[in-house]
């Protein structure tokens, strides 16, 4: 049986369903979750691992007007994990993240770390589980990378802590020893100075320079970087 392609993606030398590869489904079906099943098409490509089931989702019409191929199994919600499934994070808000994951795990699914072929992570640097890593993306010597934990293109200095749930974008510049606590989210292009301290549940946004600890739950934007309510 050859593995379904529900990418959209043209895989002319399609890869026979080994009896080794494991059942794996994406929680969340938005743009996010279709890119993990774009790195899992990567990641086959280079060793047959996982067996792509499909989405859950919480919203019926996700999936309306987009390619045919994109399987919905059911709701988030009403999904009871079976033993042999193995599941990836496909949400990238913070606070969506760890109501899903708390809702799941509870009862008993087993969140994987879906991490692309061609991130470069340091030998000494310590990886949780749920994590996804974009294409691009590198981590530095001694980070500490925690629990559903969503990393896109960008570099990653030595040293830094970035704690669950926590989101950044793409083409940021997080210098070393910078720490981002719970739920923190950094947009793209964002950077701040090494040691900067980004509180829980704060939001800097796209292109902002920080400078100077950022509170929990407040949102900077600018360069400098600065509060707004």
């Amino acid at each position: 049986m050859q593995q379904q392609n529900i990418t959209g993606i043209d895989f002319s030398n399609s890869m026979k369903v080994s009896k080794t590869m494991k059942d794996i489904i994406i929680v969340g079906g938005g743009g996010c979750g279709r890119e993990v099943a774009d790195f899992i098409e990567c990641i086959n490509k280079a060793e047959p691992t996982w067996n792509l089931l499909g989405f859950i989702d919480d919203n019926e019409e996700i999936f309306k007007g987009r390619r045919e191929n994109l399987k919905l199994l059911g709701s988030i919600k009403d999904w009871q994990p079976k033993e042999n499934e193995y599941f990836a994070m496909g949400i990238a808000s913070p606070q969506v993240k760890e109501t899903v994951a708390d809702l799941l795990t509870a009862r008993g699914a087993k969140f994987v770390n879906i991490i692309h072929p061609t991130a470069l992570i340091s030998s000494s640097a310590k990886l949780g589980n749920g994590i996804i890593m974009y294409s691009g993306a590198k981590i530095g010597s001694d980070d500490v990378i925690k629990d559903f934990v969503t990393i896109q293109s960008t570099i990653i200095g030595h040293d830094v802590i970035i704690e669950p749930y926590a989101t950044v974008s793409s083409s940021c510049g997080i210098t070393g020893g910078v720490h981002l606590k719970k739920r923190s989210f950094i947009a793209d292009h964002a950077c701040m100075v090494p040691g900067t301290v980004i509180g829980e549940d704060a939001y800097v946004g796209i292109g902002a320079v920080v400078l100077k600890d950022v509170p929990g739950t407040a949102r900077v934007f600018g360069n400098p970087a600065r509060a707004y309510k």
